[in-house]
C-alpha cells in the first residue's frame, strides 16, 4: 500500500513539477527576450544579416551545439562509470539543462540529471555533477590565462586568474580530500548526503573529464568568433579569438542563472568587445545567438523530454 501510495505521489508531484517548470520556462523566456531586450530590433538586424553570404557562419555556430552536449555527456558518462546507454545519458545532461535553466547557479541541474537516471544514490548524483562543473570552470580558466594577458596587459589581473585556475585545480583533483571532510559530518551521514569515497573518479578519470571540458570551451569559443564575423564584427581572427575567450572567461565567475543574467551577459560583452568594436547592436545579437542556440534550445528540448517521460522519477520521492 505504501508503495502504492509513493508512486502515486511521485506522479502526482512530477505533473506539478512539469507545470511549474513549464510556467518558469516561459515566463523567463518572454521576460528576457521580449521585455528587458530590444528583440525586434535585434531580430530584423538578424534578418539582414541572414541575406548575406554569411549565413554558413550561423549554421556552423548551430552545428556546433550537438557536439557541445555531446562532449558534456561523454564527460557525465565518464563521472558516472556507467553501462547506461549514451542516449539516455543525453536525456539526462538536457533535463538538467532544462532544471538548472531556472535555479540560481544552476544548482538544480543534478535534478534534472536524476530524474532520467532512475539512480537512488542523490548525493553521488549531486557530487559527481558537481565535480564535472569545476572542471569546466578549471579549463575555461587555465585557457583564459594568456588571453586575458593578450587582451590587457596587466599582470595583477593574470595573477587572479592564475590563482583562480590553481585553485579549482586543486579542489578538482583533490576533491577526495573534501569529500572525506563532508563524510565526517554526522548531520550528513543521517541525511545520506554524502558520497562515499569509492565512487570518486580516478585520476585517470579526472585528466579525461578535463580535457573533455577543454575541448567544450572550443567548440564555445568557435561558437563565438562565428557569430561575431556573421554579425559583422570586423577583425582578424586571432583578434577575435581573444576578446572571446576572455568574454567567455567573465561568464565564468556570473553567479546569476544562465537566464536571469543574460542582463550581465550583455553588458559584460559591450565592455570586453568596447576596444575593439562600436558596432554594439552586433555584439549584442552574438551573444544572444549563442545564448539561444546553446540554452534556450537544449532547455527546451530538456523539458519535452522530461514532458513525454513515463519512468523518470523525482530524486526526493523514493
Amino acid at each position: 500500500m505504501l508503495k502504492l501510495n509513493l508512486r502515486g505521489l511521485n506522479t502526482k508531484l512530477l505533473l506539478a513539477f512539469k507545470v511549474v517548470l513549464f510556467l518558469l520556462l516561459s515566463w523567463f523566456i518572454i521576460d528576457q527576450l521580449f521585455v528587458k531586450n530590444d528583440f525586434n530590433a535585434q531580430f530584423a538586424f538578424c534578418i539582414e544579416h541572414m541575406k548575406s553570404d554569411k549565413a554558413y557562419l550561423l549554421i556552423l555556430a548551430i552545428m556546433l551545439m550537438p557536439v557541445n552536449w555531446g562532449l558534456e555527456t561523454l564527460k557525465w558518462k565518464t563521472l558516472l562509470r556507467t553501462s547506461v546507454s549514451l542516449a539516455r545519458l543525453a536525456k539526462s545532461v538536457l533535463a538538467g539543462i532544462t532544471v538548472g535553466f531556472v535555479t540560481p547557479g544552476r544548482s538544480g541541474e543534478f535534478i534534472g540529471r536524476i530524474m532520467f537516471l532512475n539512480d537512488g544514490n542523490g548525493a553521488r548524483t549531486f557530487y559527481l555533477s558537481s565535480i564535472g562543473g569545476m572542471a569546466q570552470t578549471a579549463a575555461s580558466l587555465i585557457v583564459g590565462i594568456p588571453f586575458v594577458q593578450l587582451w590587457h596587459n596587466d599582470i595583477f589581473i593574470t595573477e587572479v586568474v592564475t590563482g583562480c585556475a590553481l585553485f579549482y585545480l586543486l579542489v578538482f583533483f583533490r576533491f577526495d580530500l573534501l569529500n572525506r571532510f563532508l563524510s565526517a559530518s554526522s548531520v550528513l551521514q543521517k541525511y545520506g548526503l554524502v558520497m562515499s569515497q569509492e565512487d570518486m573518479p580516478e585520476i585517470n578519470l579526472q585528466v579525461r573529464v578535463l580535457l573533455l571540458s577543454l575541448f567544450r570551451f572550443g567548440v564555445y569559443l568557435l561558437q563565438y568568433v562565428l557569430l561575431l564575423s556573421f554579425f559583422g564584427i570586423e577583425g582578424d581572427l586571432i583578434s577575435l579569438t581573444i576578446y572571446s575567450a576572455v568574454y567567455l572567461l567573465a561568464l565564468t565567475i556570473s553567479p546569476l542563472m544562465p537566464l536571469l543574467d543574460f542582463s550581465y551577459r550583455g553588458a559584460c560583452a559591450l565592455y570586453v568587445f568596447k576596444d575593439f568594436s562600436n558596432n554594439d547592436i552586433g555584439i549584442l545579437c552574438s551573444v544572444m545567438g549563442v545564448w539561444i542556440i546553446n540554452l534556450v534550445l537544449p532547455a527546451l528540448v530538456g523539458y519535452i523530454l522530461i514532458l513525454r517521460g513515463k519512468t523518470i522519477r523525482l530524486p526526493w520521492v523514493q
